[in-house]
């Protein structure tokens, strides 16, 4: 390991902060902000004006944008106007809630003259009897025995319409965001000293309130990411767009035997959420009745209970990919009213074949593209497994496939780079991409002896060094660690695979499911995989995630006022700070110093631990010791 750098001892001056390498240069994203606002003043359209049809070049360059950008450029006007009302703005004094020692707040009542008698003091107490959740129940009373003063009052105020109170909706709903249950709850109120909160029925109940308010708040998300994606399009002559998606199913247990699973679509222009489906094979109120499926008493309780049931699927866990995507398109003309004639996929699952077989657009075909970053990975899949299942065996020059200076992990996670970049460079031409592919292994064979570099860009700027010296009339150039000829001749079937030219026809698009695998993070997040649950906190796990993913952290502002409590001045702050964090932490790794940075990073690790097993040898595996 390098040695670490020696830090000077001199006191630097401190100055003030002047601005960074990214806070100098604008964003694409508010370039392309300025530059709508000049053509719309120039031409003095307005903004309902900038809803017609977007052409392609436009399209392009919003593809473009970081995903966070292209998501939360506009939220702070739009979600302002519609999730704050001009009451909130100015609550006229304190607000909120407060961790506060109730010791200390009765210290300070005792300082206070009785507002009845004018002689006995304040004395704060406390009913533990009557507490409601985590709002307590405090009463007010004087010190002197003979004065009647009493004012009882309650920790909390109580939701608009609803007899709950305002902390426990809050709670249930902060910690059900941040992925902890009732349990947590009880363990954070343990260590803060804390009256225990709510039981465990009051909490479900809380949680079945607060996921019917995020469930309509999500469809509002929805509804109005729709109408965004359809701004780019035009419609057919039956009122109907058809668009492109991202569609992907996640589990929340790996290894295809999960009971949960949930499938998202996305626009494949903005970036935004359009539809999920949320599946269960299990219901644990069905659980105690296993086995007495043929009873009376059986019946008679199926009678009432079978429009509760959770369990709304019923095959094995990887068919929920390909099912949860079919009832996303068969419901999204009635929906949207929008045909998803692309289907950005990543392969894995059936789901475009069962699109196809059920023909769910009638005459009107669904085309498949494939997520070049899944492609790509198939790259260093093939060479692993192939690297694997020869073993040791000698190859013609009579040496195995894997050992050093060969075909090592390094050397397959280069290609696999490689061929990833040729698919993303040539998203114009499918000769040009086909003929890179190619070039890849051409040229990681070549040596000095025997150079082979005719599929190689030609030209002063090309990527191959060979080419460069051609060029610029210089020899520079040296074949460092090239694959030997035995082993480029193993892996070629490999790369003539996946060279196939329908293969590489679907990825001219050059899009990934990234989006996807985010708002798959940020659903497990809030009912993380740890630990088992139930379909009530899968489902509200799911409308949050997708309600943060398309507007930001400001729609849980949203979610509050569908349960009539008024977000307040803090929360609102709160949320404002996170998405501009959100936004500044994106244009920063979206920057082409943090890629390189990145890109150092990863190739020093991994050649620094093939170097320590190479050293070290044989040191762990199962059952080898």
């Amino acid at each position: 390991m390098p040695p670490k750098k020696k830090f000077r001892s001199v006191k630097r001056k401190k100055r003030r902060f002047g601005n960074n390498q990214y806070t100098k240069k604008e964003s694409a994203a508010k370039k392309v902000v300025l530059d709508r606002e000049k053509a719309s003043e120039s031409s003095g359209e307005s903004e309902c004006d900038e809803d017609h049809v977007e052409t392609a070049e436009h399209q392009n360059t919003e593809k473009r944008l970081p995903a966070s950008v292209r998501k939360l450029k506009e939220q702070d006007s739009d979600s302002s106007q519609n999730c704050t009302s001009e009451e909130e703005i100015d609550s006229g004094g304190p607000e909120g809630f407060r961790f506060i020692d109730i010791s200390v707040l009765a210290s300070v009542f005792e300082t206070l003259r009785c507002p009845l008698c004018k002689q006995g003091r304040a004395v704060l107490e406390e009913d533990g009897k009557a507490k409601m959740g985590l709002a307590s129940l405090l009463i007010l009373k004087c010190s002197s025995l003979k004065c009647k003063f009493e004012k009882p009052f309650y920790t909390s105020n109580k939701v608009v319409n609803s007899q709950a109170f305002e902390v426990n909706r809050r709670v249930v709903l902060a910690t059900r965001n941040i992925g902890v249950g009732h349990q947590g709850l009880v363990k954070f109120c343990s260590v803060m000293n804390m009256l225990p909160p709510m039981q465990e029925n009051s909490f479900q109940d809380h949680l079945k309130a607060v996921t019917n308010a995020a469930q309509t708040a999500a469809e509002k998300s929805v509804s109005k990411a729709a109408d965004e994606v359809k701004a780019f399009y035009e419609p057919e002559q039956d009122d109907v767009y058809n668009i492109g998606i991202s569609g992907d199913g996640t589990w929340r247990r790996r290894g295809f035997s999960s009971c949960y699973g949930v499938v998202t679509a996305m626009s494949t222009v903005t970036g935004k959420a359009l539809d999920c489906e949320i599946m269960s094979k299990e219901c644990r109120f069905c659980m105690p009745w296993r086995g007495k499926e043929a009873t009376p008493e059986f019946q008679d309780w199926w009678e009432g209970h079978q429009h509760e049931c959770q369990a709304n699927f019923s095959g094995s866990s990887g068919a929920m990919d390909a099912a949860g995507l079919l009832a996303i398109f068969q419901r999204s003309i009635e929906k949207h009213s929008a045909r998803y004639v692309e289907f950005l996929g990543d392969g894995d699952s059936k789901a475009h074949k069962k699109l196809v077989e059920e023909e769910v657009y009638g005459e009107v075909p669904v085309e498949k593209l494939e997520c070049v970053g899944h492609v790509q990975k198939r790259l260093g899949s093939r060479l692993r497994s192939l690297k694997k299942r020869l073993g040791k065996t000698p190859l013609q020059d009579g040496k195995s496939i894997g050992e050093a200076g060969r075909l090592t992990n390094s050397k397959i996670d280069k290609l696999q780079v490689y061929y990833g970049k040729a698919i993303r460079d040539n998203t114009h031409d499918i000769e040009a991409m086909k003929k890179a592919v190619k070039a890849i292994w051409h040229h990681t064979k070549s040596t000095d002896e025997n150079p082979d570099h005719d599929l190689c860009p030609p030209g002063a700027d090309s990527w191959c060094g060979f080419q460069r010296d051609l060029e610029n009339g210089t020899s520079d150039y040296q074949h460092d660690h090239p694959i030997p000829e035995a082993v480029a001749d193993v892996i070629y079937p490999t790369f003539e695979a996946l060279s196939d030219e329908n293969l590489l026809s679907r990825c001219l698009h050059g899009g990934t499911q990234n989006q996807n695998e985010a708002i798959n993070a940020m659903i497990w997040q809030r009912a993380t995989k740890e630990t088992h649950s139930s379909l009530p906190t899968v489902e509200l796990a799911t409308f949050l995630a997708l309600c943060h993913f398309n507007d930001g952290a400001k729609a849980i502002i949203c979610v509050l006022k569908e349960l009539g409590i008024v977000p307040g001045t803090h929360c609102r702050d709160a949320c404002a700070k996170l998405d501009h964090r959100r936004l500044s932490h994106s244009e920063r790794k979206g920057g082409a110093e943090a890629k390189k940075r990145r890109k150092q990073l990863r190739n020093w690790k991994k050649g620094y631990s093939e170097t320590l097993e190479a050293r070290e040898g044989p040191t762990y595996g199962a059952g080898a010791f």
